[in-house]
């Protein structure tokens, strides 16, 4: 079985944010075997850039090759922009071939990417995403809404400039009293602070229990990382979402940044990564909790005992709903527990990657 063509398609976010502008699916096609299909996303500025890079640079270094040969591939895509060019962009795009070339592995098998991994669980634990830029009743009125429906665990933010410090802090407390004390608060603040900043906020969250604060400051700021966590109390300290590879999540864990690592398969280059990352941590004693992704981390979740649980976005849910409505497949089939809401296992051989026909129809970029 060899590799014979790569194609990709740009899908465009027509009226949305460009936040998620873009949804980019790659189809990996065999000469005597199935065909793979993998996605990155980014702004409508980045998702020509990464097609770009998919077409011109990734499918010419993988082309004729055994496409079952995945570590040999990602080394292959990485090494053809050399001098750190494999890195920023580039590893969305090598992400969205190497999920391509995985999912080609587990057609070939007949099985569920997550399978491939050696371990299995049924039923996978997830966090509600309820980062509504909402005024604090209204997001409070919302995240009463998620409790109801029986998560156990949920998310707000706290991002500058959107929000100041002091309004993060009204959202907390009308969230948390809205939900009540025994729901997992988490907030995720995407960077935005400083490390005083940080600190001075956990402080005035110690009423509401919050569970972890994410990313409190700049992903290169390991150091303010650190001190951030080493005043932080109760409160977890979660990140790794914008780092890319092994090298920069091997740093987080050894210099004690984090007590929760969040690598995202896409930007951290794809399936092949992000089992390197998950590897380290889970030697180190550190829960991985991936962000976004859902169609793609319910896999590593299912078959990866160190995932902790995945985020669960809901289809109205203005961040990520255009990527959520555009690939309805895998289904996300829930099971509502005393625990909380739970995923069901995905069962179509590889990653079960489809798309909604009409609204793909609607947004391809036609160029």
């Amino acid at each position: 079985m060899k590799i014979k063509d790569v194609e990709v398609r740009r899908y465009r976010n027509r009226g949305g944010s460009d936040y998620l502008g873009e949804v980019l699916i790659v189809e990996v096609s065999t000469d005597d075997g199935p065909t793979g299909r993998g996605l990155a996303m980014g702004s409508i500025a980045a998702g020509k850039f990464i097609a770009g890079m998919i077409e011109e640079i990734l499918a010419p270094a993988i082309m004729g090759e055994d496409p079952l040969l995945t570590n040999d591939l990602w080394t292959k895509m990485y090494d053809a922009a050399p001098r750190r060019a494999g890195d920023g962009f580039m590893r969305s795009a090598i992400a969205a071939v190497d999920f391509a070339l995985w999912d080609i592995k587990g057609k070939a098998l007949g099985v569920p990417v997550s399978r491939l991994f050696g371990g299995h669980r049924e039923e996978i634990p997830t966090y509600a995403n309820c980062a509504h830029h909402l005024p604090p009743d209204k997001l409070a009125e919302r995240a009463f809404k998620d409790v109801r429906d029986g998560h156990k665990a949920l998310k707000i933010r706290g991002t500058r400039p959107l929000v100041t410090p002091a309004e993060a802090t009204a959202r907390v407390q009308a969230v948390r009293e809205a939900i009540g004390p025994d729901v997992k608060l988490m907030v995720d603040v995407n960077g935005s602070w400083d490390v005083d900043t940080a600190i001075q906020q956990l402080k005035a969250w110690e009423p509401y229990d919050v569970y972890w604060l994410e990313e409190p400051v700049p992903p290169q700021d390991v150091a303010g990382y650190v001190r951030v966590r080493e005043r932080s109390g109760s409160t977890y300290i979660a990140g790794g979402e914008q780092h890319v590879g092994l090298a920069e999540h091997r740093r987080l864990i050894e210099q004690g940044a984090v007590d929760i690592l969040q690598p995202n398969a896409v930007v951290t280059g794809g399936i092949t990564d992000f089992l390197r990352v998950h590897a380290f941590a889970t030697a180190h004693s550190i829960p991985v909790s991936p962000w976004n992704l859902q169609a793609v981390h319910l896999h590593m979740a299912a078959g990866l005992s160190n995932v902790k649980w995945i985020e669960y976005f809901s289809a109205d849910n203005a961040l990520l709903n255009f990527m959520v409505n555009l690939v309805k497949e895998p289904a996300m089939q829930e099971k509502v527990t005393d625990e909380g809401v739970f995923l069901i296992a995905p069962k179509a051989p590889g990653l079960g990657l489809a798309l909604d026909e009409a609204l793909a129809e609607e947004c391809l970029v036609k160029s």
